[in-house]
């Protein structure tokens, strides 16, 4: 034991708070979809219409939208199922996170469909759709969750 009375970290993981660790995650995909916006707004031809979306963009929305149906899929199967039972006041906040990760996937299915349909305007339009949307969620989720997921205290990661 170190001199604070807790066991050392082990080397490769560190120690954090589950709200800090979503916090992270969300900045990750607020970067990510930025990222993904500023592509699509530059694949525009010199005419001004979208050219087609390459390899290269088609992969990087899909995995935008791979990660994202994950990581809602993630907090819907382990993080609100814990966050109702020791959180019960949260429950309509819960509820309402649920649907929004509905709304969200269906918008992500279809951009997934536009992508394989090579139809760039389709999807930059859609994602521009989608980003709004995902902002507000993941702004509205941090205002409501994130305190009482650093209730739990920190945790190895």
């Amino acid at each position: 034991m170190s001199d604070s009375g807790t066991a050392p970290v082990p080397e490769g993981q560190r120690i954090e708070a589950l709200g800090d660790q979503l916090v992270k995650v969300h900045d990750m995909l607020r970067g990510e979809l930025a990222s993904l916006r500023r592509d699509l707004a530059e694949g525009g031809g010199s005419s001004g219409t979208p050219a087609p979306l390459d390899q290269q963009l088609r992969k990087k929305c899909l995995s935008f939208c791979e990660f994202l149906h994950g990581h809602h899929t993630a907090e819907d199967e382990r993080m609100l199922p814990g966050l109702a039972r020791s959180h019960p006041g949260l429950a309509p906040v819960l509820e309402r996170l649920t649907r929004e990760h509905s709304v969200i996937s269906k918008a992500l299915d279809r951009i997934q469909e536009l992508v394989e349909s090579g139809d760039p305007v389709g999807v930059r339009d859609d994602v521009e759709r989608l980003a709004a949307e995902v902002e507000a969620h993941l702004d509205y989720e941090e205002r409501q969750i994130v305190e009482a997921l650093n209730s739990y205290g920190p945790v190895t990661l």
